[in-house]
């Protein structure tokens, strides 16, 4: 089992950071669709709301660590020759777009509950903190956030998930069809390397 990636496949650390992230980022489009769209009991959202946050700050630090890697170890494996040029222009655009929205979605969601008026000073009797998994809070950039710029960030943070959520079905569909039609090594190179 290859550590660093090849021409011909991705190495473990690569492969894993794929897979957890994917897992991760479906997660979060579930729930962030659920405590917004559909949740109503306001003691259960306010507790998805808390794990949400967690988990994007969590997707945020793998984001790093993956960019880090791959920094680390540029080699990536080929794209089949008889691939369109095309095809691998939306490739590269479309993992490119997936960086900038795994980072950008973290960053957005942050902002956006660091802008709402809900964590101003005396807003509550009991403070509402961007806390991550209870263990250290998360900065807070705005001393006093206000509904307006709160929804900015929001307008930011739900485009950026159903941008995510469209190109993460383009990028499963193409796999698929690579490895169901074309019948190439696209899919089995991040399955096993």
């Amino acid at each position: 089992m290859s550590v660093r990636n090849t021409d011909t496949g991705w190495g473990w650390p690569a492969r894993l950071l794929h897979w957890v992230m994917a897992l991760m980022i479906l997660t979060l489009l579930g729930i962030g669709t659920y405590m917004s769209e559909i949740e109503t009991d306001l003691v259960h959202q306010f507790q998805m709301v808390q794990t949400h946050k967690s988990f994007g700050f969590t997707v945020f630090v793998l984001a790093l660590l993956r960019l880090l890697w791959r920094w680390r170890n540029p080699v990536t494996p080929e794209l089949p020759a008889a691939m369109p040029g095309w095809q691998k222009t939306a490739s590269h655009a479309s993992h490119g777009l997936l960086y900038i929205l795994m980072l950008w979605l973290p960053l957005s969601g942050w902002l956006m509950a660091s802008a709402s008026p809900l964590n101003n000073p005396g807003a509550y009797p009991v403070q509402i903190k961007n806390k991550v998994f209870g263990l250290f809070e998360m900065p807070d950039p705005f001393a006093n956030g206000t509904e307006a710029l709160a929804n900015v960030f929001h307008t930011a943070h739900a485009g950026g998930a159903l941008l995510l959520a469209l190109i993460l079905v383009v990028h499963a569909g193409a796999a698929l069809k690579h490895h169901f039609v074309e019948r190439d090594t696209i899919l089995r190179r991040m399955i096993r390397g």
